[in-house]
């Protein structure tokens, strides 16, 4: 038996991969800003200016690189 390729060219898979890194970059940022603000609200107060800055930012950030990667097209 002749094994045969894969029916998927190269550039599909390329393109799967990045769209697939991109959605778990904006999963990751959704939960990591989910995550910030229930432990803010559960503590009801606001810890300080350095986790606000970081936190949410960085969240941002994911959710930003994310959607960025996901929606390029070739």
């Amino acid at each position: 038996m002749t094994r045969r390729g894969s029916i998927y060219t190269a550039a599909y898979r390329r393109e799967r991969r990045r769209r697939i890194l991109g959605w778990a970059l904006v999963t990751v940022g959704t939960v990591m800003a989910v995550v910030h603000m229930v432990t803010h609200l559960g503590r009801l107060n606001i810890v300080g200016y350095q986790d606000l800055l970081l936190g949410y930012p960085m969240a941002a950030m994911l959710i930003l690189a994310g959607v960025i990667i996901a929606a390029q097209t070739t």
